[in-house]
Order: C-alpha cells, then structure tokens, then sequence
C-alpha cells in the first residue's frame, strides 16, 4: 500500500504503544490511512450554515429517513437529487456528500460504494465493537458523533457481547458534528483483530442522529 506525505502543521498526530491516531484539518489528513501505524483518520471540520440547514430539517421532519445503496460514484449527485426531499438547501448538502464520497473513492480508487443516509432515532449499535470491513468512512451531519477508545488491553472477545468489559467514561472519545473519519477494520490487511474499537452514542428520548457511512463493495 502506498504511503502519501503530509504536511506536519496540518497534523496531530497521536501515538501509543498500542493504537495510533491522526487528527487534521485538511483533506490530506484521510491518506494517513496507508500508514501502518495509522488505525484511524479524523479530518476535523465545521459543516457550512446551508448544508447544517438541510441536515437539521432532515433529522427532525423525516425521523424514519434510511437511504441505502449501492451506488456507482460517477452517480452519486443524481442518485441524491432523485431520494432527498426537497428543500432550498438541498443542492449544498448533496454537494457535501459527493465530496465526502470523492474523497473516498479517490483513495481507494472505488468505482462503487455502498452508502448509508440514516436518520437515527435509537442507539444503532449500543456495544464497542470492530468492523469486519477493510475500511469505513463516518461522518455524524447532525446529533452526537461516534464514540471509540485509542487504547488497547480491551478482551476483543467479549466485544459485542453481555459479558462486554466496562469502560471507564473518562476513556470514551467521540467524534464532532461533522468530523469525517476512516475507520480501519479487522478487514484491512495486516490489520486483522486491530480494527477500531467503537459504538454508537447514546440517544434520550425524542433524540436523533444523521450519519452518513461509506463503504467498499
């Protein structure tokens, strides 16, 4: 796998013994991913007033909203225009996906991905647990961000389960409104039984989330 430079200013990088982080504010932050060393880029961002509008009116007039497809990326634009509802902003937040769904495909040079819309009004998956895929991209446009631990010494064995070790809170990260990360899971090589520990936040009652998740196909 090819490794690309980045530059130091743009960077956070953050090492243990055991797990390795990258945070930035620039897009070159997601090619980190290559590095060996790299579990996990955060491209750490403000979402833009329009496309916050859009996502806001998503999240709280189509509570059930779940866009699921298997999309070719060339098609990403009109795939969108043709299942979000309409709005004044809907064309800013359709430009946002499609650069998050760019920027994806470019590094992996992805003809296709499978993309998830949700709407989420419950805990999608309560329990820490690693993904199976190579890699994944999360990004959270409105409500709590994706929660994951930068340590190690976790019995990956009970994850997902009742007999789940208990987590001190203190240990918890969380991903920001509209941060855009990559996720490396069991799937990418070299990489197996080290994917990113994580879980879905949290919701109280009358609370939701609108996540967007990339995937290889």
């Amino acid at each position: 796998m090819q490794t690309y430079p980045v530059t130091d200013h743009l960077l956070n990088q953050v090492t243990s013994a055991q797990s390795t982080y990258v945070t930035g504010c620039a897009p070159e932050v997601l090619a980190q991913i290559y590095d060996m060393q790299i579990n996990m880029c955060i491209l750490q961002r403000s979402i833009a007033p329009d496309v916050r509008m859009y996502a806001a009116f998503l999240q709280q007039e189509y509570v059930d909203f779940q866009l699921i497809r298997r999309i070719n990326i060339p098609s990403v634009v009109d795939v969108l225009m043709g299942s979000l509802p309409a709005h004044s902003m809907r064309v800013s937040f359709i430009e946002d996906v499609a650069m998050a769904v760019d920027m994806f495909s470019c590094l992996f040079d992805l003809d296709h991905a499978g993309l998830r819309l949700l709407v989420l009004n419950k805990t999608m998956c309560p329990r820490f647990h690693a993904d199976k895929v190579p890699c994944r991209l999360v990004t959270t446009y409105a409500g709590k961000g994706t929660e994951w631990l930068d340590r190690e010494g976790i019995d990956r064995s009970a994850l997902g389960t009742s007999e789940e070790p208990i987590v001190e809170h203190d240990l918890i990260q969380h991903l920001s409104e509209g941060d855009i990360a990559l996720l490396k899971g069991d799937g990418w090589e070299g990489n197996e039984g080290s994917g990113v520990i994580h879980r879905s936040p949290s919701l109280n009652d009358n609370e939701t989330r609108l996540l967007l998740t990339l995937d290889f196909v």
